[in-house]
């Protein structure tokens, strides 16, 4: 089973690490394009970052996405492929997510807390200090590059109602502050998929990796 995950912002491909797979899968993590160490193009675009991840998406059996990485997904997704989707939106929420790279808005979300707030406040208590630890420091600018793909996160139109094509599978916490069950129930109705609630924050494959494992290998 070849299967592609995807991560979001801010964590990194390390957010797979903790999974339970066995044997007969590879699993490929890459770090997705504007969110390393390596630095963020000032012209970041959704589009482009996609394009780049294609051929990793080409002979996939299974694409995961989690956050940005979601949406990335559903952008490489073929008719009949098997998505599945954690703590992520396809819609108008992101129209949010642009509105906190605003001048006044963006001095609270990125340049006071560089994502720091977004990772503590959005996990279970015993996880914050192990996402912290794992994902807070991202390089040189982050602050900054984290608004410029903030800025840029318009995604295509109508990507719930093409993964009705898919096999698509939603694993979600059911603490999640950040995408919470309203969001979950609205991509289950528009995407046709299945919906497990998983007991934990909006890292569920870092929070409760045995049982995210468990429902990824699940056929039902």
């Amino acid at each position: 089973m070849r299967a592609l995950a995807l991560h979001g912002l801010p964590t990194s491909e390390r957010l797979w690490e903790r999974l339970e797979l066995p044997g007969d899968w590879q699993l490929q993590a890459p770090p997705v394009p504007g969110l390393s160490a390596d630095g963020t193009p000032s012209d970041w675009r959704l589009s482009q970052c996609a394009s780049q991840l294609q051929h990793h998406a080409q002979d996939a059996d299974v694409l995961i996405g989690h956050d940005l990485g979601g949406v990335l997904c559903a952008m490489l997704a073929k008719p009949g492929q098997r998505v599945v989707l954690s703590g992520t939106a396809l819609g108008l929420y992101w129209w949010a997510i642009r509105a906190t790279a605003l001048p006044g808005l963006q001095r609270w979300f990125y340049q006071r807390h560089g994502g720091r707030h977004f990772l503590s406040q959005g996990a279970s208590a015993p996880h914050r200090e192990s996402l912290l630890e794992a994902f807070a420091d991202h390089g040189e600018g982050w602050p900054d590059r984290m608004r410029t793909i903030a800025k840029a996160m318009q995604p295509p139109k109508g990507l719930a109602q093409r993964l009705q094509a898919c096999d698509v599978q939603l694993i979600w916490g059911q603490q999640d502050p950040w995408y919470p069950r309203l969001v979950a129930q609205s991509l289950r109705r528009s995407t046709g998929g299945t919906l497990h609630w998983l007991p934990c924050g909006h890292f569920a494959p870092w929070e409760c990796p045995e049982d995210f494992s468990r429902r990824l290998l699940a056929t039902d």
